[in-house]
């Protein structure tokens, strides 16, 4: 997901160059890298009370880690650019997110990601010139493991992080605790999949597609639109109209940031059509953002949304909070 980020990153940046190249570096260390390699400096990792690296899933091998390096000949930074670079809800410059969209919010996520893993990321960069991200994660060197644990779907893969953890009040609101462990398996052991039919709103394409993947493995039933107007025409279509159509749908997974139409719009645009019939009942929305702040949720609670999940995430603890709020509303 990290290389994703920041390849999608650097074609973003490099549309408009004459000359477009990037390049993609894979190297392996015994010991934490340094900062310095390709005059990158590496961001201090921010405190964290556990590290997903320790889990007891992480295996036993010997500690290795491996680096990537994304190099590009883009528009680069400048140094004030750079230094908003990192903040949470900052884009290089006010214009960068009307050109090329969330790419500010990709970089934030591949910082929470590459920290969850014991690592480190960092950024050189040269307005005119081009960037460089490098990123390091903390990993072990594979063992001879029993031919059932190779074979089985239940393989750890499922505690990674997918996307982007929650809050641990909106845990608690989900009555979800934080840390606890659910594989793919158990979870599609208690999911009934034709009862979930979810709408993923996501500009990204390759957000859309990783969460579409993962969601469909656990046999959920999975559309996508690419902004609010989409979500709203193909709501028309749903059994929540009269429509003819009917296509079932039970819950919409809405991200805030979107061109065209965004999440909040989107969403007090449903409770509209829900307050003068047009929408025939009450529509499930969860609002999928980085922007953790109580005040932002508070925002995205007062426009309409049931409840936020806030980035990054695992798919193994949105799914149970999915079904929370299906059950909540079911039970009405």
């Amino acid at each position: 997901q990290v290389i994703i980020n920041l390849l999608t990153n650097g074609i973003k940046f490099t549309r408009d160059c004459p000359t477009r190249k990037i390049s993609v570096y894979l190297s392996a260390f015994e010991k934490p890298p340094v900062g310095g390699q390709r005059s990158v400096t590496f961001i201090e990792p921010r405190p964290r009370q556990s590290s997903l690296s320790t889990s007891p899933e992480w295996g036993p091998g010997g500690e290795v880690y491996i680096q990537f390096a994304v190099q590009d000949t883009g528009k680069g930074l400048t140094e004030d650019e750079l230094k908003l670079l990192w903040q949470r809800f900052s884009q290089a410059n006010p214009k960068t997110y009307k050109q090329y969209g969330g790419s500010g919010l990709g970089l934030f996520i591949s910082r929470e990601l590459t920290e969850l893993q014991g690592g480190q990321i960092g950024v050189h960069s040269e307005a005119g010139v081009g960037s460089t991200f490098m990123f390091y994660i903390k990993a072990r060197r594979c063992v001879d493991e029993p031919k059932s644990r190779q074979t089985s779907f239940s393989a750890p893969t499922a505690t990674s992080p997918v996307l982007l953890p929650h809050t641990a009040s909106e845990a608690r609101r989900a009555n979800v605790s934080e840390g606890s462990v659910h594989t793919l398996s158990s979870l599609a052991s208690t999911v009934p999949p034709e009862d979930i039919h979810i709408l993923i709103v996501e500009d990204n394409r390759i957000n859309q597609r990783v969460m579409s993947q993962q969601l469909r493995k656990l046999g959920c039933v999975v559309h996508t639109a690419d902004h609010g107007q989409d979500c709203l025409d193909f709501l028309q279509t749903t059994i929540f109209t009269s429509n003819s159509k009917n296509i079932p749908l039970s819950i919409i997974l809405m991200d805030l940031e979107m061109p065209v139409m965004d999440g909040l719009t989107c969403v007090r645009r449903i409770r509209e059509y829900e307050a003068t019939g047009k929408v025939t009942s009450h529509v499930p929305v969860i609002a999928i953002t980085a922007n953790a702040r109580s005040e932002q949720i508070n925002i995205a609670m007062e426009a309409g949304m049931d409840t936020v999940v806030t980035k990054p995430f695992r798919i193994p603890d949105l799914v149970p909070r999915m079904q929370s709020l299906l059950s909540e509303y079911r039970a009405k």
